[in-house]
C-alpha cells in the first residue's frame, strides 16, 4: 500500500507523481507488473493498493558485482522481457533502477514504481507540470520535449 505525503512544503512532483501511478497502475497487466487492488483519491486520503510483490530487488546484486557474463545476460533477458510487455502495454517506465526490479520466485522480472512513467494513451502531467529532470538522481528522467531547433544532434 503507497500513502503520500501530503501537506504544506511538500514536494509537488511527489503528489503528482503519486496520481500518474494510480492512472497507470490500474491500465496493466501481467506478471511483470504488481496486480492492482484499490485506489483512493484525495478527497479523504489517498492511496495505493496492488500486490506485494515477492523476491529479491537487484540491490541483493549489488553487493556481489562484478557479476559473471552470463548472470548479467540472464539479468538483462528477464528486464528486456518485463520492458517489452511494459511497451507493448503503451508504457514506457522510466525510473528503472535497482530497486524497481523484483525477480519473482518463478524467474520473471516484476517492475515497479509507476510514478514516473508515460503511459502513450493518457496525458503526462509529469512532463506538462515539470520542466526539469527529475527521478533519482543516478537514473534522471531525461525531458521527452523536443530539442531546441539550434540543437547539436
Amino acid at each position: 500500500m503507497k500513502v503520500p505525503t501530503i501537506g504544506e512544503g511538500e514536494d509537488p512532483a511527489a503528489v503528482v507523481s503519486f496520481e500518474m501511478e494510480q492512472m497507470i497502475l490500474p491500465r496493466l497487466s501481467g506478471v511483470h507488473i504488481p496486480k492492482f487492488i484499490a485506489v483512493a483519491d484525495f478527497a479523504v486520503q489517498p492511496y495505493t493498493v496492488m500486490e506485494h510483490v515477492a523476491g529479491n530487488s537487484l540491490l541483493a546484486y549489488v553487493d556481489r558485482l562484478p557479476l559473471p557474463f552470463p548472470t548479467v545476460a540472464e539479468l538483462g533477458l528477464k528486464i528486456a522481457d518485463a520492458l517489452d510487455d511494459l511497451h507493448r502495454q503503451h508504457v514506457i517506465h522510466l525510473d528503472i533502477k535497482p530497486a524497481n526490479v523484483i525477480l519473482r520466485p518463478t524467474g520473471e522480472a516484476a517492475l515497479l514504481d509507476f510514478g514516473l512513467s508515460h503511459h502513450g494513451k493518457l496525458p503526462d502531467f509529469m512532463q506538462e507540470e515539470f520542466h526539469l529532470p527529475f527521478g533519482t538522481a543516478r537514473v534522471v528522467r531525461p525531458s521527452l520535449a523536443k530539442p531546441p531547433s539550434d540543437a547539436v544532434p
